[in-house]
Formats: C-alpha cells, sequence, structure tokens
C-alpha cells in the first residue's frame, strides 16, 4: 500500500499549491503533438550501447504561450531505453528560459506518469470493495487518515526544524489509532493491538536508536540527503530523519502484526470457551509464529526490493566491496531490516499477553 499513499500524498500536495511551481524552478504542461525522428547516439565509451534520442513537436498546454507547436530532443542529455521513448499524445513536463537576444528556449524535463497509475487505483478500490465490504472501505479510510497525519502534521514540523523523530513518534500514534480504530472498530481485540503495537514501536525506536548510534550513520548517505542538507540550510537533523524513517517503515508491518495476533487470540476465544490464560497465550502463539516468519520475509523483500540497482551496481565490483558494502545506504537498509524484525518477532508475545487478558476479563469466571 506504500505506493497508494505516494499517490495520495502527491495529489494532495498540489491540490495545496500550484502544482508545476517549486522553489528553485517551475515547468509547463505540454504534450507531444508528433514524433520527427528518432536515431541512436554511439556510446561516450566503449563496448557500451547507444542511446535513443528522438526528436519531437510539443504543443504547450501552459503559460502565457500556450498553444504554441516547439520542436525539442528528448533522450540526449539524460539515459534513455526503449520504455522512454515518446509516442505522440503523451504528456511531458517542459521548462522555459530565455536565451540569446531573449529568446525563448525550452527542455523536456520529465514525463507525466501519475495519470497512468489511476486506472490501477480504481482496481484496488474495486476488489477491495468486493472482497472485503465494509472493511475494505474502512481500510481505504484508514488510509486516508494516515496519509493526512503524515502531510499534514509530520512534514510540515520537521520543514520547521523540530525534531524528525518527536514528530513521526507523534504522528504514527495517531496513525495507529486510525489504522486500527477506524478499521476494526473499537473494541477489546482492537485496543490489544494498539496496546501491543505501541509497546514493539516503542522498542524499535530505541534499538534503532542504538543500532544507528554504534554504526556512525549521519544520513547524509545518499544525494537526496545531501540535497535535503542543503535545501533547508542544516536545520533538519538527518541522523534523527533515518531514525523517524525506520520507524515509519517499521509501522505498517507491525499494525499487521498486532492486528492479526489480537484476532487469532480473540477468534480462540470465542471458539473455545475452556481455554484460557496459558493455554489460550500458548495457543496463539502458536499462530503467530507461523505469521512471524512470512513477515519478516516480506519485509525484507520490500526493503532489499528498492534497492535492487544498487545491489546490482555493487555486484559490478568497480568499487571495492569493502567500501560500498559498508555505505550508510547498504548498512541502513540493513538495519532498518534488523530492528523491524525485530520488533515483529516481539509482537507476537506482547500483544497475545494483552490480548489474553483482555479476552479472558470479558468472559464469566468458570
Amino acid at each position: 500500500m506504500r505506493w497508494i499513499a505516494v499517490l495520495v500524498a502527491a495529489f494532495v500536495l498540489g491540490a495545496c499549491g500550484d502544482w508545476n511551481t517549486g522553489q528553485a524552478s517551475s515547468v509547463i504542461d505540454a504534450h507531444v503533438v508528433r514524433v520527427v525522428s528518432q536515431s541512436t547516439r554511439a556510446a561516450g565509451q566503449p563496448g557500451l550501447p547507444g542511446q535513443p534520442f528522438q526528436t519531437v513537436e510539443i504543443q504547450l498546454d501552459g503559460s502565457l504561450y500556450r498553444g504554441d507547436h516547439v520542436t525539442l530532443e528528448w533522450g540526449g542529455r539524460v539515459a534513455l531505453n526503449s520504455n522512454g521513448l515518446l509516442r505522440p499524445g503523451d504528456h511531458v513536463l517542459v521548462s522555459q528560459h530565455r536565451g540569446d537576444n531573449d529568446t525563448r528556449e525550452y527542455a523536456i524535463e520529465d514525463v507525466v506518469r501519475l495519470p497512468s497509475l489511476l486506472p490501477f487505483v480504481v482496481v484496488l478500490v474495486v476488489a477491495l470493495v468486493a472482497v472485503a465490504r465494509w472493511k475494505g472501505l474502512a481500510s481505504l479510510a484508514g488510509l486516508a487518515g494516515s496519509v493526512a497525519v503524515f502531510l499534514l502534521a509530520i512534514v510540515p514540523a520537521v520543514q520547521r526544524g523540530e525534531d524528525p523523530l518527536i514528530a513521526t513518534l507523534a504522528g504514527a500514534l495517531a496513525v495507529l489509532v486510525v489504522a486500527v480504530f477506524v478499521v476494526h472498530g473499537f473494541n477489546r481485540k482492537s485496543v490489544a493491538a494498539l496496546v501491543g503495537t505501541t509497546a514493539c514501536l516503542l522498542i524499535v525506536v530505541a534499538l534503532a536508536a542504538l543500532t544507528l548510534s554504534v554504526a556512525h550513520i549521519t544520513g547524509l548517505g545518499s544525494e537526496e540527503a545531501v540535497f535535503l542538507a542543503v535545501g533547508s540550510a542544516g536545520r533538519i537533523d538527518l541522523h534523527r530523519l533515518v531514525l523517524a524513517g525506520i520507524v515509519v517503515g517499521s509501522l505498517g508491518a507491525l499494525v499487521d502484526m498486532g492486528i492479526g495476533q489480537a484476532s487469532a487470540t480473540f477468534e480462540l476465544a470465542a471458539a473455545h470457551d475452556e481455554m484460557r490464560g496459558p493455554r489460550l497465550y500458548a495457543s496463539a502463539l502458536n499462530v503467530g509464529r507461523d505469521h512471524i516468519g512470512s513477515l519478516v520475509n516480506t519485509l525484507a523483500l520490500a526493503y532489499f526490493g528498492g534497492a535492487m540497482p544498487l545491489i546490482v551496481l555493487l555486484s559490478l565490483g568497480n568499487v571495492p566491496l569493502s567500501l560500498s558494502a559498508n555505505s550508510e545506504t547498504i548498512v541502513g537498509s540493513i538495519i532498518a531490516v534488523l530492528v523491524a524484525s525485530i520488533g515483529l518477532v516481539l509482537c507476537v508475545p506482547i500483544t497475545t499477553a494483552v490480548a489474553v487478558v483482555l479476552a479472558d476479563r470479558r468472559r464469566p469466571a468458570v
């Protein structure tokens, strides 16, 4: 669901201001009218494949010069493969600046991609409603609430220079309440899941803080982090921002584990009236053990799946393995997986214990 949250965030941020205007630059909407020519430019180094490029005619869809037709090159300054080539009707984002003799010069900055995702969002919504009914609609409401918390509370707080960890923890607790009670209702099962997940989230924070300190993680291990440090004039603590990112990355899996374990405990209690205390705890714990293996594996694959280009780059051996393997990017991902996995494992016994106590309290003594 992470990409859905990113998509919603993009639209919300765009609705709050001018979609095409940033603090450092701006772009203009345009679309491709026709492809004038297409060829391949020889690579700069022997043995490398040639770089495809196109000459396209575009029509401006914004600015004072709306309707003007401009012929531009696409691909000459960026690495492209066949999947990046343009076709008539494709929408692009174009920059404009003044050249010699005050002439207008344009360049294609990127392709407009977000609208292509909308049909898949519709399919997801239909599938949720068809399979999960009201639970599916509740999950969408929970997602909307979570995105709102991060965009309207956490991001502005970090931008103002407040402690990223404190802001993220406050937002994470709000997201937990939304995700648990909105989707699953206000009941003992939800309370058990909330208590267990919150406890494990605090454990994740403590372990992540210790591990990041021991591993000398500065938060400046990527180009994006360096750009953020420069753009914010150093007011954002990037080390704490890495810690906050681990909290956010762990949150979804912890909620999943907490809800699943609380649900399993209460279902066992409802199906077997004689099952109480230690016996109920042992049975629910067995269910959780099966869940642990799949979720830890899912978490690791999610983290390393996003780092596939970097992993393949390291495998080429251009940089000594000892240097690349100790980079902040690689070590940071490993730390995130390790800490989140520990939190997931501990979530099972902790949530199960809370759920057993609450399940036993609602039943009369035998």
